[in-house]
């Protein structure tokens, strides 16, 4: 059976020996030997009622006795005769069917009782398994994600964490309830029929064995016929409805006889192919059927020609019983390497997604970078992506200590490439970013970020109170170094207004701030770090008159003793920079103020086109 080695990390054959699953383990070995007891019961209770059916001999109400005088010729049925003799109960047959009947129900309800135990633990060693995986990929997500510039592996990371986690557990608990129940039957029911007759039971459990294996090569083998048919069938019909493309020509050029011979011609392969599809499917499920047919006819004549040469019914039960047994387990266990396939996919990705190396990491060695004082600088910077070649090409640009700068691009991840760069959510593939000279790849990572913040314009809050989302719970930030941050971008507003003020609690279990308000709290969050940079990424959405007013004066405020970089989506954002820089085919290709731009630049006139022209859709 191959699989994936990530699924059996988490369930396997070695699971008995787990110690969290070994009292699973011992619940499934319990419940598989009172399926021993069980069969025996049955093989019992079917003699007797098969004897109380035939004509009766007045003072022969013996009960089980004439059973046990049969059996006890026998090695293990020695035991069996003399625990019918010493039970007094089984002595007559009104009170041995009765007792039976009663043993074989406590031993259905404790059977049932131990599987539910034993799936419980299993079902708990996995959820506890699936636990540490997610968390595996939330760590690995805070890792990558900043990468992220188009947004699909955030999209990718959510639905390994939600629903390919959920159907590894899935399979993986399945799985492990399954062969958990499965195996250990499995032994019982061979044992049984060894002990009853083991050359009976060879006899007839080896064709159910080679019947089984038969079966499951014939099904596979079916089935790959049956998927090379479709695809032949589906490229038939894919061919034929080329011709619907082309009748423009056909009709300009009266082709039409020719079409439409070449066209029958097409359908009636397609025709024949559909035919051998059917044909296939109906002998591939005929041929199954005689296999099936094959693995009861052999072992049922082989038990009918014991009892007919003198072995006792209760033989031929038991043994009948424990070959019905031994088929349904074979088939659950053949049902567990759909159930490893499944999973084990879903295992695979996963794993290589926690095994991914993030682009960004720490350097060996690296430094505590000291507050931008001078210059921030991009020398020769050059990124791409495979779904985006080309997006940064030899790019230079220098901003000073202090600028307001709006960085644009007509390629919209140009320029959030670029701005990503300075707190190294991405690294550039060739060149340098440098701040004050030094190559920021040798500093630390936490002394970077505390330096350069990225403010997005569709940051969520955390499921936290308001204090919480502005502090980020760093015990260095005050209370009042929040509030005074709050009130600076104008955040202080809203939130004064909210049920429990500061204490409110927000998010997905408490309340939902507006996109305005949800920017604003992301400043106040930058603020009271005090960044010697900070990049700010206005929202998309559109925000009312009286919150642009208050992100204007917002903005000013921000300005006092920084670099402020704008990715903006508002044309008034762009005119109060002091600088605008465009990047175009990855390269700086506009660098001036709007006022000058606006009358000498093409490219900044169709920037602004494209972005704040009321009648552009029109024309489109």
């Amino acid at each position: 059976m191959s699989s994936s080695p990530e699924f059996h990390r988490i369930v396997s054959s070695r699971s008995f020996l787990k110690v969290p699953l070994i009292p699973g383990a011992v619940c499934s070995i319990v419940a598989s030997v009172c399926l021993f007891l069980l069969v025996f019961v049955v093989g019992a209770l079917t003699w007797l009622l098969v004897r109380a059916s035939l004509p009766a001999e007045v003072g022969t109400d013996q009960g089980l006795l004439p059973l046990a005088s049969q059996i006890e010729a026998h090695w293990a049925g020695a035991v069996a005769g003399k625990a019918i003799r010493s039970l007094s109960l089984l002595h007559s047959q009104s009170s041995a069917v009765a007792t039976l009947v009663a043993v074989g129900a406590v031993l259905l309800l404790l059977r049932w009782s131990l599987h539910s135990l034993s799936a419980s633990c299993v079902d708990r060693h996995i959820a506890e398994a699936i636990l540490k995986l997610r968390q595996h990929i939330h760590r690995k997500a805070i890792r990558l994600e900043p990468a992220d510039l188009t947004g699909e592996q955030t999209r990718f990371a959510d639905q390994l964490f939600q629903s390919a986690t959920q159907t590894l557990e899935s399979c993986a608990g399945r799985w492990g309830r399954l062969y958990f129940a499965t195996v250990p039957d499995l032994v019982a029911v061979c044992i049984a029929g060894l002990v009853t007759d083991w050359k009976t039971a060879l006899q007839t459990m080896i064709p159910v064995f080679l019947g089984r294996m038969v079966l499951r090569m014939e099904t596979q083998r079916s089935e790959s016929s049956l998927r090379l048919l479709s695809e032949q069938v589906e490229r038939g019909l894919g061919r034929i409805s080329e011709g619907l493309k082309k009748t423009r020509i056909v009709t300009s050029f009266g082709m039409e006889s020719t079409e439409h011979a070449q066209f029958e011609r097409h359908l009636g392969d397609y025709r024949d192919r559909c035919q051998s599809l059917q044909k296939q499917q109906r002998f591939g499920r005929g041929i199954r059927n005689i296999i099936r047919l094959a693995i009861l006819l052999v072992p049922l004549g082989l038990l009918v020609a014991h009892v007919l040469h003198g072995d006792h019914l209760a033989v031929f039960v038991v043994l009948g019983s424990c070959l019905i047994l031994l088929y349904q387990s074979l088939g659950q266990i053949e049902s567990l390497r759909e159930l490893a396939a499944e999973g084990g996919a879903k295992a695979d990705e996963v794993s290589l997604y926690i095994n991914r190396i993030p682009s960004v990491s720490q350097a060996p060695g690296a430094g505590f970078l000291q507050p931008m004082s001078k210059t921030l600088t991009f020398n020769q910077v050059s990124y791409q992506t495979p779904q985006l070649p080309g997006l940064i090409q030899g790019l230079d640009l220098r901003i000073a200590f202090g600028e307001r700068l709006a960085l644009l691009s007509l390629q919209p991840l140009s320029a959030y490439a670029l701005a990503g760069m300075v707190p190294r959510f991405v690294d550039p593939d060739l060149g340098q970013v440098l701040i004050d000279g030094g190559d920021i790849r040798k500093a630390t990572l936490e002394s970077l970020r505390a330096e350069a913040i990225f403010v997005g314009g569709q940051d969520p809050v955390f499921n936290a109170t308001v204090l919480e989302n502005i502090t980020c719970g760093q015990a260095d930030i005050t209370r009042q170094q929040a509030l005074d941050a709050a009130k600076l971008v104008h955040a202080d507003n809203f939130i004064r207004t909210l049920a429990r003020g500061y204490e409110t609690i927000l998010g997905e279990h408490g309340v939902i701030l507006d996109p305005g308000q949800m920017f604003r709290l992301s400043l106040a969050r930058a603020a009271v770090r005090a960044p010697a940079i900070l990049v700010i990424e206005e929202p998309q959405i559109a925000l009312d008159s009286e919150t642009k007013a208050m992100l204007d004066d917002a903005y000013q405020r921000l300005f006092a003793n920084r670099t402020v970089i704008f990715l903006p989506h508002r044309l008034s954002t762009v005119k109060k920079c002091s600088r605008i820089v465009l990047i175009h085919e990855g390269r700086v290709a506009v660098d001036g103020v709007h006022e000058q731009l606006v009358r000498s630049s093409d490219l900044y006139r169709h920037w602004e086109y494209l972005r704040f022209n009321p009648f552009r859709e029109e024309a489109d």
